[in-house]
This record gives C-alpha cells, sequence and structure tokens, in this order.
C-alpha cells in the first residue's frame, strides 16, 4: 500500500523515485536562495512519500528534512519554524488514521522517529563542540513540544486508529525527546496512565511501551496524582485480559528486587507465549541468576520444565543451558551449588535436560580416582545423575567411562559410610546425602562379575545391621539386593534372616511373648488396640511414660527398624504368598502383633505391612477387609493412619474385584463405609476417597447412583473450592466418565432431578455457588449423548 501525501502542486505524487529525487534537490537548491518556506509543502510531502517506500533512507531523508527546519526558521524566525510544524503536522496526520500493522504507515511512523533522534543528535554534537547552541536547541525543543501536544490530542479521539497510532508514535519517540518540559511530562504520563485502560487491547499495548520509557523518569518526578509508572505496569502484567499487553508489560517493566516476584509470576500465565517469553527476555536477560533466592529459582525451573507447551520447555532448557551456566563460568559443580541439590525437588530434571541440549559437552566430563576420593554433595549428585541419564540412552561407554567396576563402588561406598558414621550432627545430612547418591548408582550397576556381587552383597548386608541408618538408604539397599539375589524367593529369604539378626537384640522375654499370640484371635484384639483405644494409652516415641527403661525404648527402635525394612521388602514383592514360606513367620512374629502396640508409628507400619502382604493372598485380604474397614473410622485413631486405611480398601478392591473382596463382608458395607469417607473429616481423606472411588468406577469395579450423587454434589460444593487434589479428580473423572459410556449418561438423566433440588439447596444455604441455569448446563453437558466416545 502507498500512502498518498496532501500536496498543493497539481502534478501527481505517485511519481518515480527519481522524479521525487530530483523534485528534492530543485526544491532545496531554491531554499537555499531563502525560497525554503514557499516550497515546504512540495519537498515535506516528497520527503514523507519517500519514506514509506524503505526504511534504508530514512537518516538520508531526516538529515534532509532537518536542513529545511533550520533554513525555514533562519528565513523567518518564529514564524518559519510555524510553517514548517504545520506542514510536517499536516502530513502526519495521513498516517494517524492507516490501519494496524499496515508497512508503509508503520515505515513512515519510524522515519518521524529517526527525525526526532537526528534533530536531538545534532543538538548534542553542536553542544559538544561548544559552539553557539541557543538557536538550534531552541527549534529542536518547540518542535518536540509542538508534535507531542499534537499527539497527546490524537490520544483522546474516539478513533481507535487515531489512539494507537499515537501511542504508537510516543512509544517509538520518547526515547529521543531529551530534556522536556515538566507540564508536559505531566501531561504525557497522565495521558498514557488513562490509555493503559483503553478498551482497545493494540492501544493499551502502545500505551505500556511507552509508559515504560518513564519509569526511570518517575522515580525523580512528583506526579500531582502520585501514581506510580511501575506500579501500574505490574497491575497490567497480572490481571489485563490480553496476553498482548500482559506480555508488553512483561518485557518493559523494569528488573528490580521489588518487580522479581511479580514477573516470576507469568512463568504461571495463561498464555504459552508469555510463559516462554518470560525465559526469553526477562530471565535470560538477568545478569545473575542469584538475584533470585533458592526459592524462586526452584519454583522458576520447576514451572518451566514441567510446562504443557514444548516450546515453553525448550526456552527454559535454553535459559539454564546457556546464560545461567555462564554465569556459574560454566561449573557445573559451581551450577548445581547455587541450587542447593539436598533440598532440591527439580535438579534431577534440571541436569537431564542439560545433558539433552548440551550433548556436545558430555564427553569432556571427567570422573578419575581423584573426583571419587573427594566427593562433595555436588559432585556425588552430578555423577549420579549422569550415570542415571547415560542408562536412560542406553549409552554404556559413556557410563563405563564415568562408574568404576562394582568392586570399586564397593569400596567408595563402605568409605563414604564410615564417614558417614562418624561425622558430627552438623555434618551428617551431608555424608548420607552423599552415600544416598553411591547407593542410587549401585542399583544401576552390572554383576554379571561374581566377586563384585558377592562384595556388594556383604556390604549391603553389613549396613543393613547399622542403627542409625536411614530410610532412604534402605529403599536403595533393598532394591540393589534384589537386583543381585538369584529371585524374589532369594531375596525374601535374605532379608527375613537380616530382620531376624536384627531382632535379636530383643528382650527374650518379650519376644517369646510376641511368639505366643494366638494369630487367630488377633483379629478382634487389632481392632481394639487400634480402632477402640484411648487416648491415654497411645503416646508418641518421644512421650513415653516415665517408668519406661532404655532397654525398652531400643527394642521398640529395632522394632521399628525391621518394620522398616519389611515394608521396602514387600513393595518389591509380587509372588503369591503360598508360594513364599518365608512369609509367614514375618507375618506372625514381627507385623501383626506391631499392630497390637500402644504407639502410633509403630500401628501404621503394622498396618502398611499387612496391607502388602494381603496383596498377596487373596484370602488373607478377605479376612482382614473388616479390619481395614473399621480403622478408617476409628475416633482415636491418626488421620495418616485412616488415610493409609482407606488406601489399601481400594487397593485390595481393584486387585481382587469387589465380588472378591465382600465373600466375608457384604458389598453392601463395603460401598456404605465408601459413600460415608466422602465426608471425611479432612479434605486430604476426602479427595483420598474420591481418587479411588473414581479409579472403581472407571474400570467398572463400582456402580453406585447414590455415590454418584454425592461426587457430582462435591464437584459444585464450594467448601471443596481450596481443596484441589479433589477438584482435579473430579475435572477429569466426570468428563470421562460420562463421555465413555451410554449407560453412565442413563444413569445421570435417572438422579438428575434430585441433584438439582439438592444443589438449589446448598445455594440458598451456602451461597458462593454458580446459578442454577449454569450447573444444569453443565449436567446436561455430561448427558449429551453425540460426546461419547465409541
Amino acid at each position: 500500500m502507498t500512502i498518498t501525501t496532501p500536496a498543493t502542486s497539481s502534478s501527481s505524487t505517485n511519481t518515480s523515485a527519481t522524479t521525487v529525487t530530483t523534485t528534492q534537490k530543485k526544491s532545496l537548491a531554491k531554499s537555499k536562495k531563502g525560497n525554503a518556506i514557499e516550497t515546504l509543502r512540495t519537498v515535506v510531502p516528497s520527503i514523507f512519500q519517500e519514506s514509506q517506500k524503505t526504511s534504508a533512507n530514512h537518516r538520508k531523508n531526516a538529515v534532509m528534512l532537518r536542513k529545511i527546519q533550520e533554513q525555514c526558521a533562519e528565513i523567518a524566525a518564529e514564524k518559519g519554524e510555524e510553517a514548517f510544524n504545520k506542514e510536517f503536522i499536516r502530513n502526519l496526520n495521513v498516517v494517524l488514521a492507516i490501519k494496524k500493522r499496515e508497512p508503509a504507515a508503520d515505515r513512515v511512523i519510524q522515519f518521524v522517529s529517526s527525525f526526532i533522534l537526528c534533530t536531538r543528535e545534532k543538538d548534542m554534537a553542536a553542544e559538544a563542540a561548544n559552539e553557539d547552541e541557543e538557536g538550534a536547541e531552541g527549534i529542536s525543543s518547540r518542535f518536540v513540544e509542538y508534535l507531542m501536544h499534537h499527539l497527546l490530542k490524537g490520544v483522546r479521539v474516539k478513533e481507535k486508529l487515531v489512539r494507537l497510532r499515537s501511542c504508537q508514535l510516543i512509544a517509538l519517540s520518547i526515547n529521543s525527546l531529551g530534556a522536556i518540559d515538566d507540564d508536559l511530562y505531566t501531561q504525557l504520563k497522565e495521558s498514557l496512565m488513562e490509555r493503559i485502560r483503553d478498551k482497545e487491547a493494540a492501544v493499551r499495548v502502545q500505551a505500556v511501551f511507552a509508559l515504560s520509557k518513564l519509569q526511570t523518569a518517575e522515580e525523580d518526578t512528583e506526579g500531582g496524582d502520585g501514581e506510580n509508572v511501575v506500579q501500574k505496569l505490574l497491575d497490567l502484567m497480572q490481571h489485563d485480559p490480553s496476553a498482548e499487553v500482559r506480555r508488553s508489560a512483561l518485557f518493559n517493566v523494569e528488573h528490580t528486587r521489588a518487580t522479581l516476584p511479580s514477573i516470576l509470576e507469568r512463568a504461571r500465565d495463561t498464555d504459552a507465549y508469555n510463559r516462554r517469553g518470560l525465559f526469553t527476555k526477562p530471565m535470560d536477560e538477568l545478569s545473575d541468576f542469584r538475584v533470585l533466592s533458592i526459592d524462586d529459582r526452584e519454583r522458576l525451573l520447576r514451572y518451566g520444565l514441567s510446562d504443557r507447551d514444548e516450546n515453553v520447555r525448550k526456552a527454559c532448557t535454553k535459559m539454564l543451558s546457556t546464560k545461567w551456566i555462564q554465569q556459574a563460568d560454566n561449573n557445573l559443580i559451581e551450577f548445581l551449588e547455587r541450587l542447593d541439590v539436598m533440598s532440591s525437588e527439580i535438579a534431577d530434571e534440571v541436569l537431564k535436560a542439560f545433558f539433552d541440549y548440551r550433548a556436545d559437552i558430555l564427553g569432556s566430563l571427567v570422573f578419575n580416582d581423584v573426583f571419587w576420593l573427594n566427593l562433595t554433595v555436588e559432585s556425588a549428585f552430578l555423577v549420579r545423575a549422569f550415570a542415571e541419564f547415560c542408562r536412560s540412552k542406553d549409552d554404556d561407554i559413556q557410563f563405563e567411562r564415568a562408574v568404576p567396576e562394582v568392586t570399586r563402588h564397593a569400596y567408595y561406598i563402605q568409605r563414604y559410610s564410615n564417614q558417614m558414621q562418624k561425622a558430627d550432627e552438623d555434618n551428617r545430612p551431608e555424608a548420607e546425602f552423599i552415600v544416598t547418591q553411591l547407593l542410587m548408582i549401585a542399583k544401576l550397576l552390572d554383576y554379571a562379575d561374581e566377586n563384585g556381587r558377592r562384595k556388594m552383597f556383604n556390604l549391603l548386608r553389613e549396613m543393613l545391621m547399622l542403627d542409625d541408618i536411614p530410610d532412604n538408604h534402605l529403599d536403595c539397599i533393598l532394591e540393589t539386593m534384589g537386583k543381585i539375589s538369584l529371585n524374589e524367593k532369594d531375596f525374601t529369604r535374605i532379608v527375613i534372616e537380616i530382620i531376624s539378626d536384627i531382632r535379636a537384640g530383643i528382650d527374650e522375654q518379650e519376644y517369646l511373648h510376641e511368639q505366643t499370640m494366638d494369630l487367630t484371635n488377633t483379629p478382634r484384639k487389632r481392632k481394639r488396640s487400634i480402632a477402640d483405644k484411648s487416648p491415654r494409652r497411645r503416646p508418641s516415641i518421644g512421650t513415653e511414660e516415665i517408668g519406661q527403661s532404655a532397654s525398652e525404648i531400643d527394642a521398640m527402635l529395632i522394632r521399628i527398624r525391621c518394620l522398616t525394612i519389611t515394608k521396602f521388602m514387600l513393595t518389591r514383592s509380587t509372588e503369591a504368598l503360598k508360594e513364599n514360606s518365608y512369609m509367614y513367620g514375618l507375618l506372625n512374629e514381627l507385623v501383626i502383633p506391631a499392630l497390637g502396640r500402644q504407639e502410633e508409628v509403630m500401628q501404621e507400619l503394622g498396618l502398611h505391612c499387612l496391607g502388602l502382604i494381603c496383596m498377596l493372598d487373596q484370602n488373607l485380604a478377605q479376612s482382614n477387609m473388616e479390619l481395614f474397614l473399621t480403622c478408617i473410622f476409628a475416633e482415636n485413631a491418626s488421620i495418616q493412619l485412616q488415610i493409609l486405611s482407606l488406601k489399601i480398601v481400594f487397593d485390595l478392591i481393584l486387585t481382587f474385584g469387589m465380588t472378591a473382596m465382600s465373600s466375608q463382608i457384604s458389598e453392601e458395607r463395603i460401598i456404605q463405609d465408601l459413600a460415608k469417607s466422602l465426608e471425611g473429616p479432612g479434605d486430604e481423606l476426602q479427595a483420598v476417597a474420591v481418587e479411588g472411588i473414581a479409579k472403581l468406577m472407571l474400570t467398572k469395579l463400582l456402580k453406585n447412583a447414590k455415590i454418584l450423587r454425592q461426587l457430582i454434589i462435591l464437584y459444585f460444593d464450594p467448601q471443596t473450592t481450596n481443596n484441589n487434589h479433589l477438584r482435579q479428580c473430579l475435572n477429569y473423572f466426570l468428563q470421562v466418565y460420562f463421555h465413555s459410556s451410554h449407560d453412565n449418561q442413563v444413569t445421570l438423566s435417572q438422579i438428575f432431578v434430585p441433584i438439582i433440588i439438592q444443589l438449589i439447596q446448598m445455594r440458598q444455604d451456602k451461597g458462593d455457588m454458580p446459578s442454577p441455569t449454569v450447573m444444569a448446563q453443565q449436567i446436561l453437558e455430561w448427558c449429551e449423548p453425540r460426546r461419547v466416545l465409541g
């Protein structure tokens, strides 16, 4: 598109470039003879006409226009300036009404900005040369003031295109203005403050861009209305409905300690371009990412690397793999120190993304004997993450280059385990972390070498006998032992032998008393000890009665360690109980007695182990189903014990089916207790109940209209608004359940009226709920037969 600028000449304005250039030269020649004012209406339009064709000639045309401006001022002083200004504005007005994203109009706007910059540069050069700049400086400042006042009129007109172009020109020119009058600055600020609330998003974008240029000046100027530019930009960045406006504010707001928290919130923006933009501009431009707190770094990387949009994940990966690592002197150890890997939840994903993006540096990583003998928290974490990455990529060459053979690795585990035992309280956590990383690497090793396998097995067995071994060490050790063992039966036998050796330290009389407990009477006794016990009989480990001896405490700690080992072993067991006779002794001698203990931790571990054993035998699961159901609603039971019991019930039903689990207890009782759990005393219990019931209904193990009705009521209940786990489960389940089967939609249509009536009554009592029409429309949408898949 060619924009025709106004001219009084009878010749066509749509002339060729050669003709225009000739006209300009002739006009300039006349202006030198004192005829510049008379040729304004010919020369200025021709310059505007030329500037819209390409931006390459903007500088040349700006210099030419500046000369014309100076000649007009020399000929007629203020009248000459006024004539030039009016002619300039007359040509500019043509562009202000041109639609957005018109290249010719955009180039003219850029030319005007270039002209303002050109005049400013000439003034500064003249001042630096100590020339008499009074006249020229007056020309520039008066022209800028005249232009700004004209544009400020344009930002208030009804025509949206004029408002848009006026704000756009102000935004492009504001950096070239130099010093301006305080009154003009105030008017400019007030007008832009008004435009950031414009109904047109495009106008708000340009207003934000222009207003952002006043952030520095605003610090030194007291606005009449006291409004703060930075706060306005932050408000727009957080609350403007237009993603483009939020992006403009995000890219242009100043990066300070005060604004960074609001900037980081854009990592959860609803628009994927804004989320990606956070990593490509503001975070990428940080001089040092240590200006962010460790929590902020953790949260930012977690949001970026787990984003649902692939481009956002790529932008976050590129940022940390190029800019952030450079700020750490390209040193991975230094980089990890700034992430605090001991408490980090995202450090694993960070290194995985880094290795994927920077595959070029994998061969340059050196893990020699000096490295292994001087492990730190960060270096141990690095080599473990690198080993797991190599295994995930099936890169055996890099893995063998980084990780020593089994015998040597067992030596390193022994070395740092001894250091852990000798470490004081302050250094103990770091020593434990290093050993954890080495044990995780042990799970990845190849145990084809018999000598190495035997060495590692003996070491792990010795470590299991330690009194103060952490739980995460137990988990890694048992997983490695399962890999080393011949089969699952051999693994179970070995672990039970170790447990027996550990339990040898328990007082003999108490041990014999546990052995003589009658298994046939334990279910009823267990229910009394767990569900019907008095609070006075449930002291925690740290609040034992004064008369309890140190030996009794030591015996209890040994039992807890044995139960913990049993729990980790059972989580890796899949063989049926009847084919593994070693389990029966463990059940009778350790698990069942724990259920009768007074300490909550013992009861929870015992119940957990019993649930895992029941997963291996249907008959045992059937005989203990009533116990698990009773524990869910035990009055004095802890919320953790109730949640654990409910999870066990769901797992058993999912494993063996509702019919099998209702052989000794009626199905009606099970369904009644599941429905009651939806009214659980805590949000966490309620969420677990919803998730479990949703799984049962999706797998068609449970079909009950009453429970379905409860789930729909919970979906609209305002009391569940803050229960994110519950809401997420229901959001997914209700759509999938009703859109997966026509029979499910028929069931919903049958209970539609009672549900609506109950929802209306709830709305009258509680309020803060959608209107009945909205709720009814949502339920009808679930009943839409055309949405049924398949």
